[in-house]
């Protein structure tokens, strides 16, 4: 993978008491990197982990057979989708 150079502009400040400052720089320094690529890091890491947790539907087996029957074999509209697909006509 090749990188490049990437100007940085944007900022992200957080306030930290001193015990969490410095647990973080020494985490840090023992993986010798600076404070800031340290928190970006693991910030870049759980962002990702909480996104996939919200834009992912986990379903058991029984659910998944219902949703593939739903989608294979939708039911036949009733009268109030009807309507209101009529009013709505697709574009």
């Amino acid at each position: 993978m090749i990188k490049t150079k990437t100007t940085k502009q944007d900022r992200i400040e957080i306030r930290v008491d001193k015990n969490n400052k410095n647990l973080i720089e020494k985490a840090a320094r023992l993986l010798g990197e600076s404070t800031s690529s340290y928190v970006l890091r693991h910030s870049l890491r759980a962002a990702i982990h909480d996104i996939g947790e919200h834009e992912t539907l986990v379903l058991t087996g029984k659910d998944k057979e219902l949703f593939y029957s739903l989608i294979t074999n939708p039911p036949k509209p009733n009268k109030n989708l009807v309507n209101l697909m009529s009013n709505h006509p697709l574009q």
